[in-house]
């Protein structure tokens, strides 16, 4: 009982953190193919996300975790947290790292499986508006995915269920929770800023994503595989690499103050003040 209510209370603390104020005043519909004004991914930049995605993949085959822990001591609330979440059974903690995968894998296939693919590709017929859905989506798990795993094999913290000799000393950030918060608000800006469905389901997406997001969170800590640390960096990450990566192809033709950018011409990628 007291599990869900913690549980309750972490997905209220997230939701009241979506962000309310990104739909615009009449978002455009898909049904004529991805709306002018709404930056386009190209040839360049599909290709810097694949490059991306390499990146991120080599981390995580070759180059492999260090043998002794860098960072091995709970911070902060971490110890406190882990012991009133944490289950207290391997069975218990064996099904809540199953659960964690829901929105680990579950999310970004959502995203990229069925909005992009089975509603905007195969319901509207629009190949177009499909492509650059999964490219905004495939760009914001690529950058989420190379920082997880910079982070993780640089920064070497020990899990918080290590057994002496383990090598698995990737535990900061969560990359479960920053994958999932990354989709979340991917899909938040996208249904704020486009008419997917065209009906009221635009209007439910972000807030179950995000709860979805929460919990994958949750589940890290019940299942003892992260410290309470490593989720509020993980869920901080993601946010932030979702909300940014997403307005900058879906925030209008306002482009930033300052900025960096990767590609040339109408294909640049660019970050920056965007909010």
């Amino acid at each position: 009982m007291r599990t869900r209510r913690r549980t309750g209370a972490f997905v209220f603390i997230a939701l009241s953190l979506a962000p309310a104020a990104l739909a615009a005043a009449e978002p455009p519909a898909l049904d004529d193919g991805w709306p002018r004004g709404y930056a386009r991914i190209g040839p360049g930049e599909t290709a810097v996300i694949g490059g991306l995605a390499v990146g991120s993949l080599l981390l995580e085959l070759v180059v492999k975790p260090s043998s002794t822990p860098r960072w091995d001591e709970p911070i902060l609330f971490d110890e406190g947290a882990r012991n009133a979440l944490r289950a207290s059974s391997a069975a218990g903690r064996a099904r809540a790292a199953t659960a964690s995968d829901i929105g680990y894998f579950g999310l970004p296939i959502y995203a990229i499986g069925v909005e992009a693919g089975l509603v905007t590709w195969l319901g509207k017929g629009k190949g177009d508006a499909a492509l650059q859905l999964a490219l905004i989506d495939a760009e914001a798990l690529a950058i989420n995915g190379l920082l997880s795993r910079v982070a993780q094999k640089g920064i070497a913290r020990a899990r918080p269920d290590a057994q002496p000799g383990t090598t698995d000393n990737t535990s900061f950030f969560s990359g479960h929770t920053s994958t999932a918060f990354t989709t979340a608000f991917v899909l938040c800006v996208q249904h704020a800023r486009l008419q997917i469905f065209g009906n009221a389901a635009d209007q439910i997406v972000c807030p179950v994503a995000v709860a979805i997001a929460a919990a994958t969170g949750l589940m890290r800590i019940v299942a003892d595989r992260h410290w309470a640390s490593d989720v509020i960096a993980g869920a901080t990450i993601g946010t932030a690499v979702g909300l940014s990566v997403s307005w900058a192809h879906l925030g209008g033709d306002s482009r930033p103050a300052q900025s960096f950018s990767l590609g040339a011409g109408d294909r640049t990628l660019v970050y920056g003040g965007v909010f």
